[in-house]
């Protein structure tokens, strides 16, 4: 970070001037009520992401633990490895996710098409487990089931909080940027909250049943979010 930081300061007068620098601090009129309004209904959709995405570090240790095959090459992996392959996926998936937006350039989906697709990656990333669940049948899977869940999950992850964070920044209005951010912010807060009570029904479900309710949540909020968009699209232009 400390390293990020003294780049991010040499490179500041390189940098294109912001956007947000020209915005003005204003009156909250209607048009920023609507503002608010909008960013207050992805609020629970965005919510339910981080419901199911944080299964990571509850159930989903689980299943690598009792139900995943992990041997490799004469050895086994550690159940513990497999919580770090989504944080290196993050840093290694970035700049090509990052390319890719470029590449489609006016075909490139708007921040909350974006962060559609992220959920419904995310519940694809589950229905995978839900193929791994049915055809072990009670036993174990192959950790390639679970290293694919990852990919998908993480590609997932990289489409909703990134672009959400900078939605609400070019939403929001000026004067109460740091509130709204701060708000937001609260959608892991409850969304980790709501991943421990979904994870009370792993005992209650078979495997497969429980990877499919939480495909079910995910894409359910991502078509939330579809609707939403059709809505609100002039009140969330970016």
């Amino acid at each position: 970070m400390t390293a990020g930081l003294i780049i991010y300061l040499f490179a500041t007068p390189a940098l294109p001037r912001d956007a947000f620098a020209k915005r003005e601090s204003a009156i909250i009129d209607k048009s920023a009520w609507r503002s608010i309004a909008a960013l207050l209904l992805l609020f629970p959709p965005v919510s339910l992401f981080w419901a199911t995405y944080e299964q990571q570090g509850n159930t989903i240790v689980l299943w690598a633990d009792k139900f995943t095959d992990r041997h490799f090459f004469g050895g086994e992996i550690p159940v513990t490895w497999f919580q770090a392959f989504n944080p290196f996926m993050i840093f290694a998936f970035t700049p090509f996710i990052i390319a890719f937006w470029r590449w489609q350039g006016r075909r490139e989906p708007s921040t909350v098409s974006k962060m559609a697709i992220g959920l419904l990656l995310n519940a694809l990333a589950y229905m995978i487990l839900v193929a791994a669940a049915w055809i072990g049948d009670g036993g174990k899977s192959s950790w390639l089931w679970l290293f694919t869940y990852f990919v998908v999950i993480t590609v997932g992850e990289l489409y909703v909080s990134p672009t959400s964070l900078s939605l609400v920044t070019k939403v929001a209005p000026a004067s109460l940027l740091s509130m709204m951010m701060g708000v937001w912010l609260a959608t892991s807060f409850i969304g980790n909250f709501l991943a421990g009570y979904l994870g009370t029904f792993w005992s209650a479900l078979s495997q497969a049943a429980f990877f499919l309710m939480l495909a079910t949540i995910s894409a359910a909020a991502g078509l939330t979010i579809v609707l939403l968009n059709l809505k609100l699209r002039a009140v969330l232009q970016d």
